[in-house]
């Protein structure tokens, strides 16, 4: 379950990184198109973060 929990995080991390970066290029470029990409990347993100929390105290 630890390496479950591990590529969780890591996935969690991806995530909150791709939203990160499509919300500073809205913001560089001003541009208004929709937001699709960084929506679902944020709902993947807290998808990834319970199960990295479920794996890692079902690890203990």
């Amino acid at each position: 379950m630890i390496v479950a929990a591990i590529i969780a995080l890591l996935l969690a991390l991806l995530f909150i990184g791709v939203f990160e970066w499509e919300r500073r290029d809205r913001k560089e470029t001003g541009s208004e198109e929709d937001k699709f990409v960084g929506n679902w990347a944020l709902v993947a993100f807290w998808a990834c973060a319970f199960f990295f929390v479920v794996f890692a105290l079902s690890a203990f």
